[in-house]
């Protein structure tokens, strides 16, 4: 399943943040996840936190008081057993009928589904995560990714032990990167490819040349149009909001220009709505990536 990140496609694969949630389908759930699958969704980004008596709960840290019913203690703080007898909140602050999944029946509920992308495991007990994916069988459907630092890293330190298991290292400059493949080559880790945030236009990330030459090594390059919190976006001035509320081909057909095999976004739906309209497609066409419209639509259905 793996395999489909670094095969080339007539549209980037998308990423959804999360899953896709709204209404009484509460993020980093089993629900938002198919939910984000059903919308054409090629990979779902989820997040692990450790629970106090070290279980691992599919979980993003400081979330408590926007989604669960009682708020506190903190999830690191709590018991699996309590933490199973709370309740997620809907949208509209009504309370749901279903709780936290521990990551086995997280993983247990998708196996077979589509990718899936491990973040966040540096939060949770690493070696156990890892052996859960092992016991499930289940590496050959799961990227994980971390930052890396120079030195001692828990997560590449665990990663070297599991030659199955694909990595992808979160980097935020170029310098990171260089960072990254050192340290992995140090530790016999191969990289499957990288996520790269951004804040300018002439940032190393954004070059053609460099995206071209990941995809020549094998890897593929995965941008971030994702926004959170009204922070700036993550691929300069390229993310979802733009998109969304602007011409799509100057924000998500840029960054598809440019060649990132994998763009992660909240909004699934419109996004393949752009990749998949005539609009796209002639662009595609114009660039003779494909000799006729008969091609490019095989691709897609292929897809």
């Amino acid at each position: 399943m793996l395999n489909k990140l670094t095969e080339s496609g007539f549209r980037p694969l998308i990423a959804v943040h999360r899953g896709k949630s709204g209404a009484a389908v509460v993020e980093n759930t089993v629900y938002s996840a198919l939910n984000a699958f059903n919308a054409g969704a090629d990979i779902v980004e989820f997040d692990v936190q450790r629970t106090l008596d070290n279980k691992i709960a599919v979980f993003h840290e400081g979330m408590e008081f926007k989604l669960l019913f009682p708020c506190l203690p903190p999830v690191m703080f709590s018991l699996m057993g309590e933490l199973k007898k709370r309740r997620y909140r809907s949208e509209s602050e009504g309370l749901l009928n279903y709780g936290i999944c521990d990551l086995e029946e997280y993983l247990s509920a998708l196996k077979g589904k589509g990718i899936l992308n491990f973040d966040r495991i540096w939060c949770a007990d690493i070696k156990k995560c890892l052996e859960t994916v092992k016991r499930l069988g289940m590496f050959d459907q799961i990227l994980f990714k971390s930052k890396v630092c120079e030195g001692k890293n828990k997560v590449l330190d665990h990663l070297k032990n599991y030659p199955e298991a694909w990595f992808m290292p979160i980097c935020k400059s170029y310098r990171s990167y260089l960072t990254a493949k050192g340290e992995c080559a140090k530790r016999g880790i191969v990289i499957r490819g990288t996520e790269v945030i951004f804040k300018s236009g002439s940032d190393e990330f954004m070059d053609p040349e460099f995206i071209a030459e990941e995809k020549k090594e094998g890897r593929f390059v995965w941008a971030n149009s994702i926004h959170l919190n009204g922070k700036p976006d993550m691929c300069f001035n390229h993310g979802d909001n733009f998109a969304l509320f602007g011409d799509p081909d100057e924000h998500w057909g840029v960054l598809a220009d440019l060649g990132y095999g994998v763009i992660q976004t909240d909004w699934p739906e419109a996004m393949l709505k752009y990749f998949d309209s005539e609009r796209y497609k002639a662009k595609v066409l114009k660039k003779k990536t494909y000799k006729t419209s008969a091609d490019l639509t095989n691709a897609a259905a292929r897809e």
